[in-house]
């Protein structure tokens, strides 16, 4: 008995050093509402896979505690409809458990996830939700506000490219691809390799924002020829790409060759072209 006496007066203790300065208790209530940011995932496959546009809802039950409810269109839906909820200084941490809905086509299951949350404010908040039933264990890191840029459009893009120089006209190339990995200081390293063009590389893309498309810069040097009549070229590049990563177009120019060759990266396949 005289521990469940000591156990209950550590919680009244806590309960009360949590009161707000006006006497009442800390709720639900203060921090229900919307919080719109982005996430972060990551797995046994991958790490920092970002998608922006997220929204986590956080609703008051009638017994105090939190309902959760996030709905993804990448990651799928997550409901925590019991999240216990505690405050200090202003600070709210949540923690609870639920379920995720998650798959693709006609091939969605159910998994058992968990959840916690440390909010501050509004624009002020990080939260995490946890799958140990998918991919390894898949976890999804949600922060408030704006995604950075460098973290939204690293990864694969994949289209055909459309070559133009001094001595042709929409040379068409499917199935190329192109790769961009955060360096971790805003910047991106891009890598594009191309049997027909060979391997461009960018250590430091420069990124910037332009209403709902990004626009990223750079420069470095590719090596182009046959046989052993190979040469280092510079070149220039310049793109644009929403955040979804499907609307894009990534152009090299390196203008010492063929009286200048630009190669354009561009979503979905080439053109039909008649002979």
């Amino acid at each position: 008995m005289r521990l469940k006496t000591l156990l209950t007066l550590s919680v009244a203790a806590v309960c009360s050093a949590s009161c707000r300065d006006n006497g009442r208790m800390p709720s639900v209530a203060d921090i229900a509402g919307n919080y719109k940011g982005y996430t972060l995932a990551g797995c046994a496959y991958f790490q920092n896979t970002c998608a922006a546009d997220e929204t986590v809802t956080v609703a008051e039950n009638a017994d105090g505690t939190a309902n959760v409810t996030f709905t993804s269109d990448s990651w799928g839906e997550f409901v925590i409809p019991a999240a216990q909820t505690s405050a200090a200084g202003g600070t709210y941490t949540l923690a609870g458990s639920g379920q995720t809905t998650m798959g693709m086509g006609g091939n969605v299951s159910t998994y058992a996830c968990t959840y916690t949350a440390v909010i501050h404010s509004r624009e002020r908040a990080r939260m995490q939700f946890q799958v140990t039933g998918v991919m390894g264990g898949l976890t999804l890191d949600f922060t408030a506000g704006e995604a950075p840029a460098d973290l939204l459009l690293a990864g694969t893009y994949k289209g055909y490219t459309a070559a133009v120089c001094t001595y042709f006209q929409d040379r068409y190339t499917d199935d190329e691809s192109l790769k961009m990995t955060a360096n971790g200081d805003g910047t991106l390293a891009v890598v594009f390799e191309s049997a027909t063009w060979g391997t461009f590389r960018v250590t430091k893309a420069v990124v910037t924002k332009s209403g709902d498309h990004y626009t990223f810069t750079g420069e470095g040097t590719v090596s182009m020829g046959m046989g052993d009549n190979v040469k280092d070229y510079a070149f220039t590049m310049t793109g644009t790409s929403n955040a979804a990563k499907d609307d894009f177009s990534i152009a090299f120019n390196a203008p010492a060759v063929m009286g200048g060759l630009t190669v354009t990266l561009l979503p979905g396949t080439a053109p039909a072209t008649t002979e």
